[in-house]
């Protein structure tokens, strides 16, 4: 058994040194620039790269870097704070084989008894290693997951209130079931934070077996009434995504009487794990919430405004600042304006039109379709940035969204003003006790102290990371950046290797997937159109599978592990609906579905057995005979659902319990058992199956990341990184960056200077420069822009805490008039009317 303390030991992997390719004649060895050594080349690649480093020195140079980082690891203080999370780990440990010896029954009891243990003066710390040691036993027996050493760290983590850093694949989902469990016993109620309703429904459900066999209720946030809602809050543990959360506290406060209440009044927060805290607290710390009502109607003003913005030329009548999306009318354009608009003031109160025209002008040079919105059903739905996901219940405030559907000309929806508002950090400062998990946060700690005073804490990997980063590459044309990422998508796919192109927006994505397609290249698409964003479980399961090419926009949230081989459990289910839907409904999918055929041809096929064979002929005619003889006919979505609940049954009952439901059905035909007792005879010929592939995929190398471009914070760089490497998987990730990327432009960045350098040593700009100097300015780069970002957050945190000041007297108010009883009202009115006749 691998402990805690031997993977603080483990040894660092170094990279083996590159292959020595001949030199460029008019590079100079000394400089700090060299062209990138490349993989072997192959007949469709017309170009080649060089490198003019000498393999000694860089496997040297390697070797070096790989020893200072060993050393800051045993000297940094977060060493020494994963050391004493060990003994916790021992005492876990320990415990164990008396946990195994208790029947289910007993393990349950167990919750009772640590509640009991807690009301009679035990702190939560002494029964911590025994909480913990009965979450491991209750994971192992109904996920058959059992929580590792390093694990056992991160549930310690966030039970103190800390941020566990922990890399993609090795299990937060897992981890949070150890605090979420511990701080319930309390009885105030746990909140699960997650970024999306599909998170917080699967942690839920596949979580929730823990939690429920231990006796613990288990609740969701998700779409429902106000009385569901309040079921769900009153429950142990609930899970919700971090929007829903924020609406119905702003919604509680904005409520006429107690009986539209749905949190737990008064105290309705105590404790909250969130899940990808980077991503709610900082990159969407920018976004406050917002609950509006309808403003005056100025509808008509909109689509004139779009005009006039036409009308316009950048640089002669107004000028743009592309860091804070801001635009400044000159004296020409203000001219031009008030002639189009036939008014002698654009700022006269009785007729005000600038808001609308400068409104107009950041919608045509800020927002751009396929980037930051798309249009769908005559509606402009936001792209959000960070996932790219489509957000259908959020619009952009203060008449920008209306210029967007002028400039679009959509049907313009009523503008609003704000009602009430908060931001996500005034929100998450309103629990006693927070802490988050992330793959990605050591770079942002410093804001983590400042904001909510919660450092960081990285923790170790279950198994040593070999993952290859390999060096930044830097264009001077975007033409010259994608023409190489294509050649390097398609030398990978010669070789059979999984790759992963993270792209910032649906733009990006469709213009590679053009160039792939040009090369004959099947891929797979991830984007927010409907009819890729519908197949976003399946695409990233296939991603990790030989041969697959997968494009993506941003990564972040996605919750599906890219696995080697494939993931046999969404491979399973798509043979099952394959075999099946077409003998439950005749019905075509609803959602445009995208061309997959060409890309699923050069995955290995999946071999079935005999017996899966014959379950999946069973099931196939049994699902046409329940049709015609029951007359039952179902929906595409309905026949799918079937199929859901009985993967699902499959997974929440043993062999013999679904056989016996067979048995003892009145049906003629059970048809919900049998389908789970075909899925999991399918499941073991894919399991098979994906771990052959998986280990040939691990010989190749691995799956292979490229960034199309750099972010505006290191952070969003690691989440895509992360995805190659998972518990202790070979992979590598590689960054192609233009000087012609928003980034660059947003933040002037001088690119004059790499141009020239480029032009001495190459006539083709389109050829790729990088080195120590390149990485330097671009490290640079992005840590002025996340300090930008930082004081945008901040100066946003500053002038909500004037506000939360009044909120919290006003909604603490409210709240003692809605839940009190006639005395206490009285009292507080009288007290309200004699502070009025004293002032």
């Amino acid at each position: 058994m691998v402990t805690a303390l031997s993977l603080l030991n483990a040894p660092f992997l170094t990279p083996k040194p590159r292959t020595q390719l001949k030199t460029l004649p008019s590079a100079k060895p000394n400089s700090p620039f060299f062209f990138p050594s490349s993989f072997p080349s192959f007949p469709n690649l017309q170009r080649h790269r060089f490198n003019v480093q000498p393999p000694i020195a860089a496997s040297l140079k390697e070797k070096v870097g790989c020893f200072k980082k060993t050393l800051s690891d045993f000297t940094g203080l977060n060493y020494w704070v994963v050391r004493d999370y060990c003994r916790l780990v021992d005492s876990v440990t320990a415990l164990e084989p008396e946990i195994q010896r208790l029947s289910d029954e007993q393990l349950a009891a167990k919750t009772s008894e640590f509640k009991k243990r807690l009301n009679q003066g035990e702190a939560v710390s002494d029964i911590q290693a025994e909480a913990f040691a009965v979450v491991r036993e209750a994971a192992k027996r109904k996920l058959g997951m059992r929580h590792f050493d390093v694990q056992i760290i991160g549930g310690a983590v966030l039970h103190d209130g800390s941020i566990a850093e922990m890399k993609t694949g090795e299990g937060k989902t897992l981890v949070s079931t150890l605090a979420a469990y511990l701080n319930a016993l309390a009885g105030d109620g746990v909140h699960v934070v997650t970024v999306n309703d599909y998170l917080a429904q699967r942690d839920a459900e596949w979580m929730g077996r823990v939690h429920r066999s231990l006796g613990l209720s288990v609740g969701l946030i998700q779409g429902m009434t106000a009385e569901e809602r309040r079921i769900n809050y009153q429950c142990d543990i609930t899970y919700t995504n971090n929007s829903e959360l924020g609406f119905d506290y702003l919604r509680d406060n904005l409520a006429g009487n107690s009986d539209q209440l749905v949190m737990r009044w008064p105290k309705p927060f105590h404790f909250a794990i969130v899940d990808e805290v980077d991503s709610v607290l900082i990159d969407e710390g920018r976004n406050p919430l917002l609950i509006s009502g309808e403003a005056s109607k100025d509808d008509a003003r909109y689509p004139v405004a779009a005009k006039v913005a036409e009308l316009l030329m950048r640089g002669l009548h107004y000028n743009i600042e592309l860091k804070d999306n801001s635009v400044e009318l000159t004296e020409e354009g203000i001219a031009l304006a008030e002639l189009a608009l036939e008014t002698n003031d654009l700022w006269d109160e009785n007729d005000p039109w600038a808001r609308f025209v400068m409104n107009a002008l950041k919608a045509k040079e800020f927002y751009r379709r396929d980037v930051q919105y798309i249009v769908r059903n005559g509606k402009a739905l936001i792209i959000n940035e960070l996932t790219g996901r489509v957000e259908e219940k959020r619009r952009w405030s203060e008449g920008i969204h209306q210029a967007v559907e002028a400039k679009e000309g959509l049907k313009i929806q009523a503008d609003s003003v704000v009602v009430a508002q908060i931001t996500y950090q005034s929100l998450f400062k309103l629990y006693p006790k927070l802490s988050g998990m992330t793959g990605t946060a050591k770079t942002e700690e410093r804001e983590f102290l400042k904001m909510f005073q919660m450092p960081v804490i990285e923790v170790p990997t279950n198994l040593p990371n070999i993952r290859k980063d390999l060096p930044i590459q830097a264009f001077a044309t975007a033409r010259g950046k994608w023409e190489y990422v294509s050649q390097e998508v398609e030398y990978m796919f010669r070789q059979g290797r999984p790759v992963l192109v993270g792209t910032t927006s649906v733009e990006n994505s469709e213009h590679l997937s053009d160039l792939l397609q040009e090369r004959n290249i099947p891929h797979s698409v991830l984007n927010a159109r409907p009819k890729y964003a519908a197949r976003e479980a399946e695409i990233i399961a296939q991603a990790g599978r030989k041969y697959a090419i997968t494009i993506s926009t941003n990564m972040a949230g996605r919750g599906t592990d890219i696995i080697l081989g494939g993931n046999p459990k969404m491979l399973a289910r798509e043979i099952i609906e394959d075999s099946l839907l077409s003998f439950l409904t005749r019905e075509a999918p609803s959602i445009e579905v995208s061309d997959m055929s060409i890309s699923r041809k050069v995955f290995s096929k999946v071999k079935v057995g005999p017996s899966s064979m014959a379950l999946l002929a069973k099931s196939a005619l049994m699902a046409k005979f329940v049709g015609k003889s029951e007359g039952k006919s179902w929906t595409h979505e309905e026949a799918k659902s079937i199929i859901s609940e009985s993967v699902e049954m499959s997974q929440l009952k043993p062999l013999k319990e679904l056989q016996k439901l067979i048995d003892e059905q009145s049906e003629m035909y059970p048809l919900g058992p049998y389908i789970a007792i075909t899925y999991l005879s399918v499941l073991k010929d894919c399991e098979v199956h994906c771990t052959k592939e998986g280990s040939e995929v691990k010989r190749l190398g691995g799956l292979h990341v490229i960034g199309t471009s750099l972010h505006e914070s290191r952070r969003i760089d690691n989440q895509l990184r992360g995805r190659a490497g998972r518990q202790g998987d070979p992979g590598s990730t590689r960054f192609m960056v233009s000087l012609q990327d928003e980034m660059f432009q947003k933040f002037n960045f001088d690119t004059e200077w790499a141009v020239k350098l480029i032009s001495k040593i190459t006539n083709d700009e389109d050829i790729p420069i990088e080195g120590d100097a390149i990485v330097k300015q671009l490290l640079a780069l992005q840590i002025n822009a996340e300090k930008y970002f930082f004081n945008i957050r901040k100066s946003l945190v500053e002038f909500d805490e004037v506000l939360e000041v009044q909120r919290k007297h006003v909604y603490d108010l409210r709240q003692l008039i809605l839940t009190g009883d006639d005395e206490s009202c009285s009292q507080h009115i009288f007290q309200c009317l004699w502070y009025h006749d004293v002032r």
